[in-house]
């Protein structure tokens, strides 16, 4: 039993990660846009999560708050919990609402970050991505009345009203779930017509601004759809975890979704899901590892070494990623043609 719980939670945390993968994917490997807010994106979904399940919940059951957020969300999280354990509904409706609320407020900054996307050259674009994402966190550690700062929020349970061996299974099923049909929405962007417009500005912006591509609408849509995937991973984390500290959302939650995509392999429909499951692999390996070997430096410090000696590896002797990207069938109607790469032989 201890067992196959162990999994289940490793299939929920494999599943955030990958749709978190697939965000960067559609970004820099189909569009080549290093977005690097993309912790920010990922914190929107938790934060929305933090800020608004408790509260919902409390209103709904017709309770009365008192006291400041920081120092009673934890106690109004477990009496909204002990309220969904009698109405399921009530537990949907939490699940539900901060999804709906973070996907439209993710593009919104989606949309925001298309903007300099369009005018900078890459590394001042990395530059003001990364002050945007640390920009995000710092106004949520900081304004407690939104998440209680420093002390973070507590989120119910929004499946109490399962009996408690059945709530872990129900949780990796809506994750699972949630990836599959991402993927394969994605897969099905990446194999059509516009995926193939995506892969020319890519490959040479230039020929493709000739063709008469509106390179803005189509970096501004790219954008959207990676902000909105990377909130639906942030919403599922928070849910996943029980709280949300901003604290959780550093900017190297970025680089480490990054390193996924390009050990995956950049441009790869699989890529995504590989490099994901590797790093999972990995970081739950140094968790184990972090009880059974004494280190002369924190076990923490040595699995970023760890990360960055693969990454470095990855680029020197396999840069195009454990799957590399191929001529992918390009779905047109009814029609499949299979698209070659420019200038291949």
């Amino acid at each position: 039993m201890d067992l196959l719980l162990f999994l289940l939670d490793l299939g929920v945390l494999y599943s955030i990660y990958a749709i978190l993968a697939i965000s960067v994917e559609i970004e820099y490997g189909e569009l080549g846009i290093p977005n690097f807010a993309k912790s920010a994106m990922y914190a929107l979904g938790a934060y929305s999560v933090g800020a608004l399940a408790t509260r919902i919940g409390v209103w709904l059951v017709g309770a009365t708050w008192q006291g400041e957020f920081k120092n009673t969300s934890w106690v109004y999280a477990t009496l909204v919990s002990s309220n969904i354990s009698r109405n399921p509904l009530l537990g949907i409706i939490i699940f539900v609402i901060p999804l709906i609320v973070a996907l439209p407020i993710a593009a919104f900054l989606g949309l925001i970050a298309s903007y300099p996307a369009l005018r900078l050259r890459e590394d001042y674009l990395g530059i003001t991505l990364i002050a945007f994402s640390e920009l995000v966190r710092v106004f949520a550690r900081n304004y407690e009345p939104l998440l209680g700062g420093t002390f973070g929020a507590g989120v119910p349970n929004f499946l109490a009203f399962l009996p408690v061996q059945l709530r872990s299974l129900a949780f990796f099923a809506i994750a699972i779930g949630l990836l599959l049909l991402i993927w394969a929405l994605y897969y099905r962007l990446t194999t059509s017509p516009f995926g193939r417009v995506l892969r020319a500005i890519r490959d040479n912006q230039v020929a493709a601004q000739s063709l008469g591509r509106d390179i803005v609408k189509i970096r501004a849509i790219v954008l959207v759809i990676g902000s909105m995937l990377a909130a639906i991973a942030g919403v599922l984390y928070a849910f996943y975890v029980g709280s949300v500290n901003p604290d959780d959302f550093t900017v190297m939650k970025t680089f480490i979704v990054v390193l996924m995509v390009v050990i995956g392999g950049k441009g790869s429909p699989m890529g995504p899901l590989a490099g994901a499951g590797v790093y999972i692999a990995l970081d739950r390996s140094i968790t184990f590892l972090k009880q059974q070997v004494s280190l002369p430096i924190d076990i923490n410090y040595f699995s970023y070494i760890l990360f960055g000696v693969l990454l470095i590896s990855v680029i020197m002797w396999r840069p195009e990623g454990l799957i590399p990207e191929k001529p992918p069938l390009t779905v047109s109607g009814s029609t499949l043609e299979v698209r070659e790469k420019q200038g291949s032989s």
